[in-house]
């Protein structure tokens, strides 16, 4: 058996600052590829299907729409979780994913919220008074 260096077997470990920020960017591509997929639907498909009797297109893109949006609804479902929304911010969410261009401003919304949230928290956690042992004991 040969001995293999541990440096080389196991990728190195790193230390994850802002857990929200992958939750964030999950829904963010979420929401692009939901909105995207919905508008060509809607716009697409959907004429196709009642006025050129083509329903082909329909057919398939429909349930990737459906499959889509449930994965949309996951990650919005992670990012809600770790930054405690309320019902309000949840529902405008699961609006974006079935109505037509709703997504795009849903996302800009959201992304600018998080973002303004998230510099709030780190400001307020910058300026707090350092725990020393001398102020422990008051």
């Amino acid at each position: 058996m040969v001995n293999v260096p541990e440096t080389l077997s196991t990728p190195p470990k790193t230390k994850r600052t802002d857990p929200m920020a992958g939750a964030l960017m999950r829904y963010r591509v979420m929401a692009y590829i939901v909105g995207t997929a919905l508008i060509i639907l809607v716009f697409v498909a959907i004429p196709l299907q009642f006025w050129g009797h083509q329903k082909l297109v329909a057919e398939i893109v429909a349930p990737i729409h459906g499959y889509l949006y449930l994965v949309y609804l996951a990650a919005g479902a992670d990012l809600a979780r770790r930054a405690h929304w309320h019902l309000g911010r949840i529902l405008f969410v699961v609006c974006g994913g079935f109505v037509p261009f709703l997504a795009f401003f849903v996302e800009h919304w959201i992304t600018r919220r998080m973002n303004a949230e998230r510099a709030q928290e780190a400001e307020a956690l910058a300026s707090a008074e350092p725990v020393t042992l001398d102020s422990l004991d008051r």
